[in-house]
């Protein structure tokens, strides 16, 4: 792992609490603090830089915030046999590159990587097709 990793590493672990043993959570308490927004500024920061345009940050992170939204969304009608599997995959994995492009877009292409760790086009098929569809078919055989 190299020097950025490690760093991110120590940043999760004391947003976590555990950055050091017999470390607890902020007095605030954790459930009162947003942990992804935290998480998200400390991979901006170690990725980026804190000087980083905030701008384009709180872009990125609204995408994000969105972006869950709508995976429950999604979620929530795959549960209920409103979206067939193959379409709940198509629909999810549509979701995600979409996404990714405007953070692409919003960032460009180069900080993209430096912040995610990989291109835009590396990050490929999300949810992995034909894997999917053959477990769901595991799973209404009972198998």
């Amino acid at each position: 792992m190299n020097d950025l990793g490690q760093k991110f590493d120590l940043c999760i672990a004391a947003i976590h609490g555990s950055g050091s043993p017999g470390a607890e959570p902020s007095a605030s308490g954790a459930e009162s603090r947003d942990i992804r927004h935290e998480e998200f500024e400390a991979m901006a920061d170690v990725f980026l830089g804190e000087d980083y345009d905030k701008a384009r940050l709180h872009q990125v992170e609204d995408l994000q915030i969105v972006l869950h939204q709508q995976q429950n969304v999604l979620c929530s009608r795959y549960e209920r046999g409103e979206l067939d599997p193959e379409s709940y995959v198509d629909a999810f994995n549509s979701l995600l590159d979409a996404t990714f492009a405007d953070c692409e877009r919003i960032l460009g292409a180069e900080d993209f990587q430096r912040l995610f760790g990989t291109t835009r086009e590396s990050l490929g098929g999300f949810i992995d097709k034909d894997i999917f569809l053959t477990a769901h078919r595991h799973a209404a055989q009972g198998l």
